[in-house]
């Protein structure tokens, strides 16, 4: 079985990814992306202050002292999206790399250690205007055809200490990469006008250092009830790059006839400071109940030509085992999860702040050893259908592998 997963994880990690669009992508840096496993996704998306032994806390790098076993996870992200809004319908899907992480105890349940690749914004849009030229009187229109593919990624080193009296803290140091490609296509023509194409073609790369710092801490109540907190916090930092702007001269039927660089330019865009705080309840080995909020302060970050809103997330879910030691029942066994969360994003659109609400459930089902294989299902949506807004309904599959087993110990007896 250990070999089938270890398949899987090589087979994901190859595999091409392909965004599913979102028509608010063109914002800032992007769609931004949760930062947590399968089984936080499943959970709701908590996971500041809900710790885990059998999988790794992306979310909140104190919680990693409690990785006892050297733990592999990766997987895979299925997304399908439906679009509606005044005189506007469609649907599309996409999918990819989820994510990919390794952790490891240095110090047993002392320090633990992690590194991976996280998602941290998509950028996946395709969106037409029309209209009259002015001052042309009707003869003369102009349709502009606008798309953008890309997005950052976080590869992440981090690590979690255990201090004196059950207090944690932790380090997660990001290094944000990658590339945004803009692309707005014009064709004007009409009434003894022959028609002209253009397309301004941009491409933005960024690459920079940031990080984040958490902290925790578990209240035994009595034999096997506990209560765990977290808190994260991220400095605003600068996420530097740079702009490159083609001008690409087209037939009449789309071919390329010229290429002219236009220029280059420095990029600077102010990654927000982001606080959070979570807090759970936990039957060992029974269930647990978590709850999240995390906020960030865009309204004094992004870009200067652009406002935005401060983010707010507030999250709820729960984990339940029904019977963990049960050898008969294999459905016993199965850690089912569910939870809910809402989102209002940093983004402005027609003078209206954009939210986002979600419904999600899951499993983790067990395998070889210690090992799983993790299920997760979310129902958003995003945006309204009115106010020149649009809907934006969707669904997304998580299905990820997580080996756990006791690597880099020397063998005692063969």
């Amino acid at each position: 079985m250990k070999r089938i997963l270890a398949g899987v994880a090589c087979f994901f990690v190859l595999g091409h990814i392909v965004l599913a669009q979102s028509i608010y992508s063109f914002q800032g840096l992007g769609s931004l992306n949760h930062q947590g496993m399968p089984n936080n996704f499943a959970m709701g998306e908590v996971g500041i202050g809900t710790p885990s032994v059998w999988h790794i806390n992306t979310q909140n790098p104190a919680n990693l002292v409690y990785n006892n076993f050297s733990t592999f996870q990766v997987g895979l992200e299925v997304d399908r999206r439906k679009f509606s809004g005044d005189d506007v319908s469609g649907s599309d899907t996409g999918g990819g790399l989820r994510f990919l992480a390794y952790a490891f105890p240095i110090m047993p349940g002392k320090w633990s250690s992690s590194f991976g690749v996280l998602p941290y914004s998509s950028v996946s849009y395709n969106t037409f205007s029309s209209g009259e030229i002015p001052g042309t009187d009707g003869d003369v229109s102009q349709i502009s055809d606008n798309r953008g593919e890309g997005g950052l990624t976080n590869f992440f080193w981090s690590n979690g200490f255990m201090i004196k009296n059950k207090f944690l803290v932790g380090l997660r140091i990001n290094y944000t990469f990658g590339s945004i490609e803009k692309k707005t296509t014009i064709s004007i023509g009409g009434t003894d006008v022959p028609l002209s194409n253009v397309t301004y073609e941009e491409l933005e790369s960024y690459s920079d250092l940031n990080v984040l710092f958490g902290a925790g801490y578990k209240h035994k109540i009595s034999d096997g009830r506990y209560i765990n907190f977290g808190a994260i916090y991220s400095p605003k930092s600068s996420l530097n790059g740079t702009s490159e702007l083609f001008l690409i001269r087209l037939t009449n039927t789309g071919g390329e006839i010229e290429t002219v660089p236009v220029g280059e330019s420095s990029l600077q865009f102010d990654l927000p400071q982001l606080f959070g705080l979570g807090a759970s309840y936990e039957r060992a080995n029974l269930y647990k109940i978590g709850f999240d909020l995390e906020t960030q302060r865009w309204s004094k970050a992004g870009e200067v030509a652009q406002r935005y809103n401060n983010s707010l997330k507030v999250a709820l879910g729960m984990e339940w085992t029904p019977d963990y030691d049960n050898v008969s029942s294999y459905f016993k066994r199965i850690k089912y999860s569910a939870g809910f969360n809402y989102y209002k994003l940093p983004y402005i659109v027609n003078d209206q702040a954009l939210t986002d609400f979600g419904i999600n459930f899951g499993a983790s089902l067990p395998v070889s050893g210690f090992s799983s294989l993790d299920l997760a299902f979310k129902w958003g949506q995003l945006g309204e259908s009115s106010n020149g807004l649009i809907k934006e309904t969707y669904y997304k599959i998580v299905i990820g592998a997580t080996i756990n087993d006791r690597w880099f110990i020397k063998r005692k007896y063969d």
